[in-house]
């Protein structure tokens, strides 16, 4: 095996995605394992396997409706996962224009926040691909615990007699960050469809904390601009 392909696996899906026909040839890259079920699919489909150097390899495994979950893993663009991720990387999108935004109307404390939201956003990511924990972050100041409290809290943060509603009044700065809060929102939830089980347990409850507490950033900074 080389030292290149050490550690690639080849799964039931990946096969299945192939659309072979029955008794068809599969050629597979030297070094790489069939899973249990792989080969068990191969015997059903009358499969055969053609070991080919990984110079001569030339039939893809990623067909286009598939995509990587990591190194070895191929699955469906519709997994929960990929989905969280096509989510996240809106999100940013939008974050660098709401940035843009406030620079431009001279919202630079709005800005110099939306950044750091920015930056968050870029961190869930790459923890969710590479598997990590998400280190503490803070957003204006306020660490995790602080951010929800105010949140809760608008005449302590912003002198507010409760939670004020969205409406046309509120000038295009503040309609924008409340557009950016149902985004975070969304990408909470397709966070919330890709690691909470069945079973009621959650397999990366630091990414949804941190989702949640960006969208109670992104609230206080709706607080903040209001007129």
């Amino acid at each position: 095996m080389t030292e290149q392909n050490r550690g690639k696996v080849l799964t039931e899906a990946m096969l299945r995605a192939l659309c072979l026909p029955r008794g068809a040839s599969v050629p597979v890259p030297e070094g790489a394992v069939l899973t249990p079920l792989a080969r068990e699919y191969v015997r059903e489909q009358g499969l055969t396997i053609e070991i080919l150097p990984l110079a001569s390899y030339l039939l893809p495994l990623k067909p286009e409706h598939m995509t990587h979950l990591d190194a070895s893993t191929l699955v469906p663009k519709t997994h929960p996962r990929i989905r969280l991720r096509g989510k996240l990387d809106s999100l940013e999108a939008l974050l660098l224009q709401m940035q843009r935004m406030a620079q431009e109307e001279g919202r630079s404390e709005t800005a110099r926040a939306l950044g750091e939201v920015y930056g968050l956003a870029q961190r869930i990511l790459a923890a969710e691909v590479k598997g990590e924990s998400l280190d503490p972050f803070t957003i204006m100041g306020l660490d995790s615990a602080a951010l929800r409290a105010q949140s809760h809290d608008p005449r302590g943060f912003a002198g507010l007699d409760g939670h004020p509603a969205p409406h046309l009044g509120q000038g295009g700065l503040c309609l924008a960050l409340n557009v950016l809060r149902t985004q975070v929102r969304e990408t909470e939830l397709a966070a919330a469809q890709a690691f909470c089980r069945d079973d009621g347990n959650v397999e990366r409850p630091d990414l949804l904390e941190a989702l949640n507490r960006m969208s109670s950033a992104v609230y206080l900074l709706f607080l903040k601009e209001l007129p």
